[in-house]
């Protein structure tokens, strides 16, 4: 349980510090993804030392272990909440510049929801000629297009970051129980290593106490025949 502890300490100095580097610019698409996926597996050992504090025999411990539970869900609400204000600004600022580059690719006079104004009311020559073989696009058209593309883009690439963080995370934690795993098959093995060094040991006391009995039944039987021997002799020569 004191491993699971340090291990939650450690996660939580570390997604500290990723905050730090979000919050002084460093707003990449791999730190987002780490700093998830660090979440993820704080969450995870913090059900684990939770598991663990309840299973606890001694109270005194058990007492401890929970408040530190207690502080260890209180500093993964926090850092949850921090990481995702952080994220939304990250986001709310990369949509800004988005939008910001398309209008003024647009024209430096023409603003996005005028250009959408101006293709939405058409103009007279418009309502005139309804022909399909007009002549060419208007410029607040390609305008428009350009925008709309830009935004679909920006919301494929959010989308496929936040698919990329799910599979950081799941990795993650893929990653922990396989760790979990073999630490429980370390432990496994040096059970049945010190299991048969034990059984090795009593096979030799076992051997040792049966040639002892062995002996000490020689030894018997020699003390018996000396010693009717010698009634023998004091009852021929002395009886």
């Amino acid at each position: 349980m004191n491993s699971l502890y340090t291990l939650g300490v450690r996660q939580t100095n570390s997604i500290q510090a990723d905050l730090e580097r979000l919050r002084n610019g460093e707003k990449s698409a791999s730190l987002l993804g780490q700093i998830s996926a660090s979440l993820a597996a704080m969450h995870r050992t913090v059900e684990d030392y939770d598991s663990m504090a309840k299973r606890e025999i001694i109270k005194a411990k058990q007492e401890k272990a929970m408040m530190r539970v207690q502080k260890f869900r209180s500093d993964y609400s926090d850092l949850r909440v921090q990481f995702e204000r952080l994220k939304a600004e990250h986001e709310a600022t990369a949509r800004a510049e988005l939008l910001s580059g398309s209008s003024s690719s647009t024209g430096p006079m023409s603003a996005p929801g005028d250009t959408r104004r101006r293709f939405m009311q058409p103009s007279p020559e418009e309502e005139v000629s309804e022909s399909p073989f007009r002549g060419s696009t208007p410029l607040s058209l390609n305008g428009a297009l350009r925008e709309d593309h830009a935004l679909r883009e920006h919301s494929f690439i959010q989308n496929t970051d936040n698919r990329l963080d799910e599979f950081i995370a799941q990795g993650r934690a893929v990653l922990d129980d396989l760790v979990d795993q073999r630490n429980v098959l370390k432990g496994t093995q040096r059970r049945l290593l010190d299991a048969a060094n034990t059984l090795g040991l009593s096979r030799d006391v076992i051997g040792w106490i049966e040639r002892r009995s062995t002996q000490d039944m020689y030894i018997f039987f020699a003390g018996a025949i000396f010693t009717f021997f010698c009634f023998f002799l004091i009852w021929k020569y002395l009886g």
